[in-house]
């Protein structure tokens, strides 16, 4: 299960009663960027998406987006807010303007018509907010790569007692996802940091990447012969956005993927000097 909907199923109760029919209260019941919010802000946007792409005529339910009172003029109800032309302001988005209440009303079945019942079914929301997240376990569903390990010497024997250079070349992974089957999603992998195995019980992580010879920013000194290979465990970190936001804006992911590469194995071997007779 997406983490994320751990919150959904937390709140199910209160999002089945606040979007199943109208509230007692018209307003606001909630603070702004609570993940409550979100939850009720996709879902509902969800809903819409379909009923845009269906034929109203065989809906139960309507729908329709407004920053207008759309409750009848006998209506007892107030409406979301003084002026419903105006988003609450105390919803700050970062992806743009707030978007308007999504209004709905339904119908026993077919042959009946649509009364004048509007009611809210979403409060203003943030553009953000009608897009599923995307979240470290779908980051970590992705095929990153692994970045290659190099060393130096890169063949033949290592000598004990030398340095062996170790370094990785970091590049960005562009990536695509869909996330449930029309959420096109836009994916940028970076290194963050580098996991070295030597293959004899030493291990060393760090930030950078390394650089090659003449350079010694990272090496390892094997101080016994044997047969061994480097390994090198990076750590990513991502960034999404979403094909149809129009804000286009890049957002991090929260938490990070990691991808393994094992070197070629080698001999790690010890040259002894001797005298020879003339």
């Amino acid at each position: 299960m997406r983490s994320w909907f751990r919150v959904a199923a937390l709140v199910g109760a209160v999002v089945v009663v606040v979007l199943c029919g109208p509230p007692a209260v018209a307003g606001r019941s909630w603070t702004p960027g609570d993940d409550t919010v979100k939850v009720m802000a996709w879902q509902g946007e969800r809903e819409y998406r379909d009923f845009l792409r269906s034929d109203p005529a065989r809906q139960l339910k309507d729908f329709k987006r407004s920053a207008a009172c759309l409750y009848p003029p006998a209506a007892s109800r107030p409406c979301p807010q003084l002026d419903p032309s105006l988003p609450p302001l105390s919803l700050t988005c970062e992806g743009g303007a707030p978007v308007p209440p999504l209004w709905r009303r339904d119908r026993v079945s077919v042959e009946d018509e649509f009364g004048d019942d509007w009611y809210v079914y979403v409060d203003w929301s943030c553009p953000e907010d009608l897009f599923p997240p995307f979240t470290e376990e779908d980051l970590r569903a992705l095929e990153v790569a692994a970045l290659p390990v190099h060393h130096q010497p890169a063949s033949g024997p290592i000598l004990v007692r030398k340095p062996t250079i170790v370094f990785a070349e970091p590049e960005e992974r562009e990536l695509h996802a869909v996330l449930f089957g029309e959420y096109g999603v836009d994916v940028v992998v970076t290194p963050r940091s580098y996991a070295w195995d030597f293959g004899d019980g030493a291990t060393l992580t760090t930030v950078e990447p390394g650089r090659p010879y003449p350079d010694f920013d990272i090496t390892h000194t094997y101080r016994e012969p044997g047969s061994h290979a480097i390994s090198l465990t990076t750590a990513w970190s991502g960034r999404y956005r979403f094909e149809d936001d129009p804000s286009g804006r890049w957002r991090d992911v929260e938490g990070t993927v990691h991808t393994v590469d094992v070197g070629d194995p080698f001999e790690v071997v010890e040259l002894r000097s001797r005298l020879v007779g003339s």
